[in-house]
């Protein structure tokens, strides 16, 4: 068993707080021979957490129990609805084998269930129903992806010994008097709740089409159906049932809903700008005989269209476009210069891949800003395969999947304000010739998948990633084997003798936190690189990051090493130096190799985005704490190695904090700042206990320990302005 917190979440509303709490229970394998070993509750239970947990999406606070036994499965359901107050939204998620007793009870089978003793070895319905009866939490859901039995195709798993009518277990008369519940089953009464289709054992395994539909439909915010920033339960339901139904036609999703009001699940990216109406003077003066005061209306319709509240812009936008079709001609020639004034503009205009060799694989990417008023800004990308492109506020990344042939064609970039089309070009390379050892990587599902329906093409698309194949697979493969060696090393070297027989701990225990940490950042970076879900700019930017800390770092372990005779260096010396050195080269050398097959993408900093600030300005205050432990270590008479080690670190905080917010893509930047600032957190812990311990002042420790914690924050806000910022979900 397994549980895993993938996300915290306290969603503020109108009158106070409340705390958003999910429980994720996938059962796949079970001891009894009788029931069949499922694929899909593992990667169920995964891909519900990301999307549940995202604080941007769901918000939740997410635990997920694996292939527990009935007794554990019933304490975490007990605790979820015990532990709850009224003000408080409950989520409990089932994937697995549903069973029935000869009573028609619904059993919901854990990794021990016995059929012919489900009583004792399964989770009844009916305690869920007691447990949700008695909750104080006033919104509680249920998701249940269980299955009824047979089969249906070749290669599909069906989820359970025999039909189980879910919706009868779980009346709504029977969840509490005026509270809000609602259950929502993957079938109806005498239908099959499918896994997927066939799938090669290479392959990793998708959700069932019912989770896939959830997690889609949140992810992506298309099951914002009416696009007011919310996705609300009904909302979600009604995009199941489509998504479901189109997959496969033989399979219904079912609902039970007792609501008094709306039930917010998620945030949705897909919100709607509302025009604010014109004010009572502008709208008058509009109405007016005299053409003066009609323009003097336009030119106040002007200065409403640059305000920052889209909504406002988008009433003076309405209200400019009806005069630019009615009024006379004096009138309607300056409102519509206004108009093509406020069109968004791009940059660069065009974007040229230039040449790629025939077996290039992997995904190149380019960056447009958008500029223009706030409302122009908002915008939206129509682009088909193999381009596809990210919206992150006003820049949009746009990503090329080569498929060995040359490309001409275009992205159309749209607002309120306008469209504007970019054309988009590559060229392939003459003469050059296919690496023989790389597989073409695949822009959409593999051959097996490519057969199913679009609407199941998309849901494996998601929850399947793409495999990176050939060079850059071996660098990743080589780098990250690099640095799980060096994490471990470094790690190791703790619990081995430092100088004189002695470790950290007993020698000097100021050096625990510096090398813990570090140790496992190393180990964190090397275990990222075998991540296939993670781009590789991503890997290697987080690489880079602990690549600097592992040099800075050095630098101050060569300083006590040159005090200390050879004699005196134990095994745990040598680990550590070696460590040390794999640690700070593998990174470098990494970046290298892949900047020399493509070049790093960098641009100009964004100084409307919050986040690149306030890392600038974090890592201002972090270099200036720095300088200003320098200078007190320079004024002793034996410290000048160590003022010399902080002042390096000060100007690499400058260097990191710049490197990050002009990086692209924006991600890059923020695991390289968050990983530099995590190492600062290293340095900083280290000298503060060694001023602990030497000292009877800190020394601004303090200070930068907190400045390292706020960095590595800001860090995650890099590149994430948005237009407008859509109101928190509430239950």
């Amino acid at each position: 068993m397994t549980e895993p917190q993938a996300g915290r979440g306290a969603t503020g509303e109108q009158g106070g707080r409340h705390t958003r709490r999910a429980l994720i229970i996938a059962n796949d394998t079970y001891d009894h021979a009788s029931l069949s070993q499922l694929r899909a509750p593992e990667a169920d239970a995964r891909a519900l957490a990301e999307v549940l947990g995202d604080p941007e999406i769901g918000g939740f606070d997410v635990s997920i129990v694996h292939n527990a036994a009935s007794y554990e499965v019933q304490a975490h359901v007990d605790d979820l609805f015990a532990d709850s107050r009224p003000e408080d939204l409950l989520l409990l998620h089932f994937s697995g084998h549903g069973l029935k007793n000869d009573a028609g009870e619904l059993f919901i089978a854990a990794r021990n269930t016995r059929p012919d003793r489900l009583g004792s070895t399964a989770l009844a319905a009916d305690f869920v129903q007691r447990c949700m009866r008695s909750s104080r939490a006033h919104s509680i859901v249920l998701f249940l992806d269980c299955c009824y039995g047979g089969a249906f195709g070749q290669g599909v798993t069906v989820r359970a010994a025999g039909p189980v009518n879910v919706m009868d277990s779980f009346p709504a008369g029977r969840l509490g008097g005026g509270r809000g519940r609602a259950v929502i089953s993957a079938s109806s009464a005498m239908e099959y709740a499918f896994e997927g289709t066939t799938l090669a054992a290479d392959h990793q395994v998708p959700p069932s089409i019912f989770t896939s539909a959830v997690v889609e439909g949140l992810r992506t915010g298309d099951a914002d159906r009416d696009e007011d920033g919310l996705v609300s339960l009904n909302e979600l339901y009604d995009y199941v049932f489509d998504r479901v139904r189109e997959t496969n036609p033989n399979q219904t999703p079912g609902r039970d809903v007792e609501m008094s009001g709306e039930l917010y699940l998620a945030r949705s990216r897909r919100r709607r700008v509302r025009p604010v109406p014109i004010p009572d003077a502008i709208a008058s003066a509009l109405r007016e005989p005299d053409p003066t005061y009609r323009r003097g209306a336009v030119s106040e319709l002007r200065d409403r269209l640059a305000h920052p509240d889209l909504g406002v812009a988008l009433g003076a936008l309405e209200a400019l476009q009806e005069v630019a079709r009615s009024d006379t001609k004096a009138v309607a020639d300056d409102a519509s210069a206004i108009l093509q004034s406020a069109a968004p503009q791009v940059s660069p205009p065009a974007i040229d891949f230039g040449e790629l060799a025939p077996g290039v694989v992997d995904a190149i990417h380019r960056e447009l800003r958008v500029t223009g008023v706030p409302l122009a800004g908002d915008v939206h990308v129509d682009a088909e395969p193999p381009l596809s492109a990210v919206v992150e506020g006003t820049l949009v990344t746009v990503t090329l999947t080569p498929n060995g042939l040359a490309y001409a064609g275009s992205i159309t970039l749209s607002s309120p304000t306008g469209s504007v089309v970019v054309p988009v070009r590559a060229s392939l390379a003459r003469g050059a010739e296919p690496d023989d050892e790389t597989t073409t990587e695949r822009a959409g599902p593999p051959p097996v998948l490519a057969e199913r329906p679009p609407a199941a093409r998309a849901v494996a698309e998601h929850v399947t990633p793409t495999s990176e194949l050939g060079p850059r697979r071996r660098l990743r493969v080589a780098a990250g084997l690099a640095a799980i060696a060096a994490g471990v090393l470094i790690l190791a070297s703790m619990t081995l003798p430092w100088r004189y027989g002695q470790t950290y701990a007993e020698s000097d225990r100021w050096l625990v936190p510096s090398m813990a940490i570090l140790g496992l950042l190393v180990l964190t970076a090397g275990a990222v690189m075998f991540a296939p879900r993670v781009r590789t700019e991503v890997s290697l930017g987080l690489l880079l990051g602990v690549s600097g800390t592992a040099a800075a770092s050095m630098l101050t372990f060569f300083g006590i090493l040159a005090e200390q005779s050879s004699d005196a260096a134990g095994t745990g010396t040598w680990f550590a130096l070696i460590g040390l050195l794999v640690a700070a080269s593998c990174g470098p050398a990494a970046v290298a190799v892949a900047a020399w097959r493509q070049a790093v993408p960098v641009s100009r900093v964004d100084w409307r985005d919050p986040g690149s600030l306030a890392a600038l300005g974090l890592g201002a205050f972090t270099a200036a704490v720095f300088i200003s432990y320098a200078v007190h270590l320079g004024s002793l008479s034996n410290a000048g190695y160590e003022a010399g080690v902080a002042y390096v670190w000060a100007v690499l905080t400058v260097i990191a904090a710049i490197g990050a917010v002009m990086v692209r893509p924006a991600a890059v930047g923020r695991v390289l700042l968050a990983a530099w600032g995590l190492g600062t957190l290293s340095y900083s812990l280290s000298e503060w206990v060694y001023l602990t311990d030497h000292s009877p002042e800190s020394l601004g420790m303090p200070f930068l320990v907190a400045a390292g914690l706020a960095l590595a924050a800001a860090a995650l806000l890099i590149g994430r302005r948005s237009p407008s910022d859509a109101p928190a979900p509430t239950a």
